[in-house]
């Protein structure tokens, strides 16, 4: 089943993959060596959820072996080779590790401007210039009309947290919205993997989601906000 993938997905296909990706592929596959010797039909909801739950890896090697689920059922789907699609119940129970990061530079920030069309960079300004982890654009809400976001992960206050859109981002927020319904509709794996192809071609250093949550950090302090006025009140 996985060489069938494989081979559909990287071998066969028009679109050009970077190497990093192809690995990632690869060393997700391999942390999932309790599956390999299972007919791809018969796997449970538990057979996926074990792989997550028994991966001593990060944060990050998890996401990539559930967005190699959810790739894997989607090429399933188009040959009737399954049931039913136990991947979207899977969930990472792991706290996330990658608080640690590296900001984007002014000057990067110019280069992600000057693409600002391309999809995956349109999404990453978005993070950028409004904060939140990864995990959280995919139940925020964003109010148009109004101009903020609501929502957020980890804490109950931060789950009711409101920030506005910037002016800067009102227009792309705005274009994004209309693409599709939620803010983020892949997994945070999927995205960070077309991230890195992305940040590949247009010749920049390889960053984290958590970095853009950074940049923001950075750019607050820049204009003189205080963690303070980033925090809600209590």
């Amino acid at each position: 089943m996985y060489e069938g993938f494989y081979r559909d997905n990287y071998e066969d296909s028009k679109k050009a993959y970077s190497k990093a990706s192809i690995n990632c592929t690869r060393a997700a596959f391999k942390n999932c060596a309790e599956l390999h010797d299972k007919p791809f039909a018969d796997l449970q909801y538990n057979d996926l959820q074990n792989v997550i739950d028994n991966c001593p890896k990060k944060h990050y090697s998890l996401e990539l072996i559930l967005s190699l689920f959810h790739q894997m059922y989607a090429y399933a789907e188009k040959f009737e080779l399954y049931e039913k699609d136990y991947s979207v119940h899977v969930k990472i129970k792991k706290a996330e590790d990658d608080e640690h990061g590296v900001p984007f530079s002014d000057d990067e920030l110019a280069i992600l401007w000057q693409h600002k069309n391309d999809p995956v960079v349109e999404f990453l300004l978005i993070i950028c210039y409004s904060g939140y982890r990864i995990k959280a654009y995919e139940t925020i809400e964003a109010n148009l009309e109004q101009k903020y976001f609501r929502g957020g992960v980890k804490t109950n206050a931060r789950k009711d947290r409101i920030v506005p859109i910037h002016s800067g981002i009102y227009t792309l927020m705005k274009h994004h919205i209309k693409k599709q319904e939620a803010i983020l509709d892949i997994t945070p794996g999927t995205f960070r993997n077309k991230m890195y192809e992305t940040l590949e071609r247009i010749g920049m250093q390889r960053h984290t989601p958590h970095d853009a949550r950074h940049t923001f950090s950075m750019l607050c302090s820049d204009t003189l906000v205080t963690i303070l006025s980033k925090e809600p009140r209590k």
